[in-house]
C-alpha cells in the first residue's frame, strides 16, 4: 500500500542487523560556506564510495529542498496512481529519448540477469519545464504544477554545482572547469525522475539492477530502504550493503560523467535497488531524484589536468558500444545511453 506521509517516523524502521553502508554525512551549510573540513570529506567520499549523504536540516536552501520534495513525493503517489493506459499514452521514445513516464518490467541490456525491473518512473525533463526546448507532453497532474518542478530543479542543480565547486578546489582545477561543464541555461539530460516500485512483487524481483549513473551528481530522496551499494568495507568488498533513509537528508553520488571529466580520479559507485527491507517491504517505495547531467555541448572527454594519455572506461559494457578513437558531446552519448533500455 502506498504511504500518505513523508516523514520517516511513519514507517517501519529499517532493520538495524543489515549492513549499513558507511558513508559520509556532510553538512550543506558547511558546504555552501566552503568549510575546507566539508569540502574535504566530499573529495574523501567522492574517491571511495562515491555517495554521501548531504544533511539538509542546517540551511535554509537544503530546508526548502526537502519541503520541495516532499511536496513531489505527494505528487509521484498522485500521478502513479492513474491508470496504466493513460501512463503508457505520455511513455518515453525508447533508444531516442529518456523523458516520459517508464513502465515497470524494462530489461536493461546491461543486466546480466535479463530481470524486468518492477520499477515505475516518470522522467520530467528540465529543459521542458524551464522552456530551454520546447516540451514534449506530460500529463496535467504534473504540467499543473510546473513552479513546483522548476524550483526544485534550480534548488538540486545548485547543490550539484557545490559539489562540481567544492570538488574543483580540492583537486586544484581552475574555478568554473567542472561546473561549466553543467550549464542550467544550457539544452541538457538534466530532470527529476519520479519513481514508485510496488510493495508486492514476485520471487528476486529487482527494482533497478546494478549500474552506475551517467551523469555528474545525482541527488535523491527517498523515505524506505532498497538502495544499495557495493562495500568497499575490508572482507566484504563487492558484496552489497544498505544505505538507509534519514530524515532530512539528501543522498548524494556521482556519475560517468564526472569519472570521464577527471580520468578516474572520481568515482561512479555501481549500486541496486532491490525489494525494501523487513516490515518497510510492505509499503510501495517512493523516490523523488534530480540528475545533473552534463550540457548537450560538453565534450565527453578527461580535463587537461587529467589528460594524460590514457583513458578510463566507464559505464560497464555500455563501453563496448563507444568508439574508443572519437570524443563525444555529451548530448551524443545520452543518446547511446537511451538504448541500453530494451523493451
Amino acid at each position: 500500500m502506498p504511504h500518505s506521509t513523508s516523514t520517516l517516523s511513519s514507517l517501519p524502521p529499517f532493520p538495524s542487523d543489515l549492513p549499513h553502508a558507511p558513508i559520509a554525512r556532510i553538512s550543506s551549510a558547511a558546504l555552501l560556506s566552503h568549510d575546507p573540513a566539508a569540502s574535504a570529506s566530499l573529495l574523501e567520499a567522492c574517491r571511495t564510495y562515491g555517495f554521501f549523504y548531504l544533511d539538509l536540516r542546517d540551511s535554509e536552501v537544503g530546508k526548502t529542498l526537502v519541503a520541495e520534495a516532499e511536496r513531489l513525493l505527494a505528487l509521484a503517489q498522485s500521478s502513479f496512481r492513474l491508470p496504466l493506459e493513460e501512463k503508457n499514452g505520455f511513455h518515453l521514445e525508447r533508444g531516442v529519448s529518456m523523458f516520459g513516464y517508464k513502465a515497470a518490467g524494462t530489461v536493461k541490456q546491461t543486466d546480466a540477469t535479463k530481470r524486468p525491473d518492477s520499477t515505475e518512473f516518470w522522467n520530467v525533463g528540465k529543459d521542458h519545464m524551464h522552456g530551454i526546448v520546447p516540451s514534449r507532453p506530460y500529463p496535467g497532474v504534473i504540467t499543473k504544477e510546473g513552479e513546483l518542478f522548476r524550483g526544485f530543479m534550480e534548488r538540486a542543480h545548485g547543490v550539484g554545482m557545490e559539489v562540481c565547486r567544492a570538488l574543483e578546489r580540492e583537486l586544484g582545477l581552475g574555478s568554473g572547469e567542472l561546473e561549466g561543464l553543467n550549464r542550467f541555461d544550457m539544452p541538457s539530460g538534466d530532470h527529476v525522475r519520479l519513481t514508485r516500485k510496488k510493495a508486492v512483487q514476485d520471487e528476486g524481483a529487482v527494482g533497478l539492477p546494478s549500474h552506475t549513473d551517467f551523469g555528474s551528481v545525482t541527488v535523491l530522496f527517498n523515505w524506505l530502504g532498497g538502495l544499495q551499494i557495493e562495500s568497499r568495507t575490508e572482507g566484504r568488498v563487492g558484496e552489497w550493503e544498505w544505505v538507509v533513509p534519514m530524515e532530512g537528508h539528501a543522498v548524494v553520488n556521482l556519475g560517468d560523467a564526472m569519472v570521464t571529466f577527471t580520468n578516474g580520479a572520481l568515482k561512479s559507485a555501481k549500486h541496486r535497488v532491490v525489494p525494501a527491507p523487513g516490515e518497510q517491504g510492505m509499503h510501495d517505495r517512493y523516490s523523488v531524484v534530480y540528475f545533473v547531467r552534463p550540457h548537450n555541448d560538453a565534450l565527453m572527454k578527461p580535463l587537461p589536468k587529467f589528460d594524460d594519455g590514457r583513458k578510463v572506461k566507464v559505464a560497464g559494457k555500455f563501453q563496448e558500444q563507444v568508439d574508443e578513437g572519437k570524443v563525444y558531446t555529451a548530448g551524443e552519448w545520452m543518446t547511446r545511453r537511451a538504448k541500453q533500455l530494451g523493451s
